[in-house]
């Protein structure tokens, strides 16, 4: 289970730090909970922000911010590997991070759908979005590490059941 400690700034509200947790198993990441902004790492914690002068294990950028999108709708739409349970759930203690009501459709382009972000989008909303993006990217490693280990045993001659 990942742990992921989220602090962004400059945005509407507040700065804030929201953490939340990843579990490549189920395929699930869960907003846990928002805290008021804080510049120190959770112990455990994978530190991701837009805060240029924050410790950090990744930067949040405002080019991110489209992909960001993307894995939140993909996250939304998506189910676990259960195939019932929900792949993005927010707690009660995070309910204002999600950024749904701040994200409108805005038609099609070449590229695929166009989103439109409201002036009003919040730091914690923001959040949510680099947060979605990071844990589609930290599945992603994960399941290329299993296949490059799989693929391995098998040019080694093991027998390997999926």
């Amino acid at each position: 289970m990942l742990q992921i400690q989220t602090t962004i700034v400059g945005y509407g509200g507040m700065p804030c730090t929201l953490f939340s947790a990843f579990d490549a198993d189920t395929d699930m990441l869960i907003v846990a909970s928002e805290s008021d902004y804080r510049t120190q790492r959770r112990p455990g914690c994978f530190v991701l922000t837009n805060h240029p002068d924050l410790e950090r294990d990744a930067f949040f950028s405002d080019a991110d911010l489209k992909g960001a999108i993307e894995a939140f709708f993909t996250l939304k739409g998506g189910f676990a590997a259960d195939g019932k349970s929900r792949r993005l759930v927010f707690a009660e203690r995070a309910a204002r991070a999600n950024p749904d009501n701040s994200l409108e459709r805005d038609g099609m382009d070449a590229s695929g759908p166009k989103v439109r972000i409201a002036e009003g989008v919040t730091c914690v909303q923001i959040a949510a979005l680099a947060t979605c993006l990071h844990a589609l990217r930290a599945g992603a490693v994960e399941r290329s590490v299993f296949m490059a280990e799989t693929f391995r045993r098998f040019s080694l001659g093991e027998i390997i059941t999926i």
